[in-house]
């Protein structure tokens, strides 16, 4: 289990590369091995979400998601900025989209002074945070120091007459230190390395290197974020947990002589686990969904 060095991680791609996919992804998978909460400023699919957890065996997020704690929060109300009521929880992975609209970096005397202070002590409180944006230098230089570690998106697309629009057709993407990500930036990026010797650059610079076919739970994902929502247009937290709940999963308490007490988190990892069996059985996927998880350089 990887985990990106650092409370604030930078997820940077061109548009359409997969930036919010692969936040989710890694962010989600930290989330699950810190036990952290969710907060992102853009909608989310409760639904979704839920069947992606449970074939995924996130049994933290599971739970977190069927308590409330996975919640979808603004970050500015018309022109305003919301950023110190965005940031509100300890103990939760905060997901800032278009964060060079929000964090922008010719806009820093309109970021709040207590946000820039939660920020630099952000440790302290058990957060952590992805911030989304196409550049590094979008965001504020602030955001940018404090920022520990770079995810850079590059996966591939096509085009899809259904969609309108281009769509992911494998998973790529590479983990960097601050330091690392700055060589990078002006080794590689800069064009000052080019062809086969820029490849093998980046793969050495970074810390970890993901890529691989999409699986079946990936495209699941897919449904749980709006891929062509403007983050602006009063983001929420859609779909029914109801119908989900009741056929795939056991109540989650258990009666004990004369009351109902809470159950303990491994009691409801035995359960969430034996639900994901029985759901993945009943599922009955096509031999073509089930992929080989991607491989790790």
């Amino acid at each position: 289990m990887y985990i990106p060095p650092g409370p604030i991680s930078g997820v940077i791609g061109l548009p359409g590369t997969g930036k919010t996919f692969i936040a989710l992804t890694a962010g989600f998978e930290m989330a699950e091995e810190l036990h952290l909460d969710i907060v992102a400023n853009f909608s989310l699919n409760a639904k979704a979400l839920y069947y992606y957890f449970l074939g995924q065996g996130y049994t933290w997020l599971l739970s977190r998601l069927l308590h409330g704690g996975i919640k979808v929060r603004s970050c500015a109300e018309g022109s305003e900025l919301r950023l110190s009521e965005f940031m509100q929880e300890k103990g939760a992975l905060y997901l800032i989209d278009e964060a060079g609209v929000y964090l922008n970096s010719r806009n820093f005397r309109n970021i709040p002074l207590d946000f820039l202070s939660d920020l630099a002590q952000i440790r302290h409180d058990s957060r952590r945070m992805f911030w989304i944006a196409q550049y590094q230098s979008q965001v504020d230089r602030t955001l940018r120091e404090l920022t520990a570690s770079y995810i850079v998106a590059d996966c591939p697309t096509r085009y899809s007459h259904q969609l309108k629009n281009t769509e992911l057709v494998a998973k790529y993407y590479r983990i960097f230190t601050a330091k690392n990500y700055d060589t990078y930036e002006r080794k590689i990026n800069s064009g000052a390395v080019t062809g086969f010797k820029a490849n093998i650059n980046s793969v050495r610079l970074a810390d970890k290197v993901i890529v691989g076919q999409l699986t079946y739970y990936d495209r699941l994902l897919f449904k749980a974020y709006g891929s062509f929502l403007r983050v602006e247009d009063k983001p929420s937290m859609q779909g029914s947990l109801i119908d989900s709940w009741s056929k795939s999963t056991v109540f989650v308490s258990e009666k004990i002589d004369s009351g109902l007490v809470e159950m303990t988190l491994d009691r409801w990892r035995q359960i969430a686990e034996a639900a994901s069996r029985a759901c993945r059985r009943r599922g009955a996927e096509p031999e073509e969904r089930r992929r080989e998880a991607p491989s790790v350089w």
